[in-house]
């Protein structure tokens, strides 16, 4: 569980460099999907998305945490948290819930898994290069 509470944290803050090493080498990330990643592909979609936010994070309200062993004696910590984020484009505000699985093996993850609706950020960045290229319209009009 502290694994994942420094992972959280880290997160917020943005401190990729220590995000990433509490991930093996060899794990596989598997974010709203049923493909693997690796953790630098996932960490370059993370940054991609956070590049149109002007802040973000998980709040302290409502973060659960649990540790499991499974029937396959395997290690899994699972989270539960809600992101908020503002976006640089229109300053909406976005709240997200996300859960998040991940099994570890001698204190580094090997297999995330993690789910969050991404509908109204992607929704929201439409509008935001819609709004842009009504604008710049506009502007070719004059």
């Amino acid at each position: 569980i502290d694994h994942i509470k420094s992972l959280v944290n880290d997160y917020n803050e943005g401190n990729w460099e220590s995000w990433a090493s509490h991930y093996a080498d060899t794990a596989k990330v598997f974010h709203n999907s049923l493909e693997s990643t690796s953790v630098a592909e996932a960490l370059d979609g993370l940054k991609a998305n956070l590049a149109a936010t002007s802040s973000y994070g998980f709040t302290d309200k409502d973060m659960f945490h649990e540790m499991v062993i499974d029937e396959d004696n395997e290690t899994w910590v699972n989270f539960w948290g809600t992101w908020e984020g503002t976006l640089k484009g229109n300053s909406q505000k976005l709240v997200i819930p996300v859960h998040l699985t991940a099994r570890f093996v001698e204190g580094k993850i090997v297999r995330e898994y993690a789910y969050y609706n991404l509908s109204e950020f992607v929704l929201a960045m439409q509008d935001i290069e819609a709004a842009k290229l009504a604008e710049e319209s506009e502007s070719e009009e004059e």
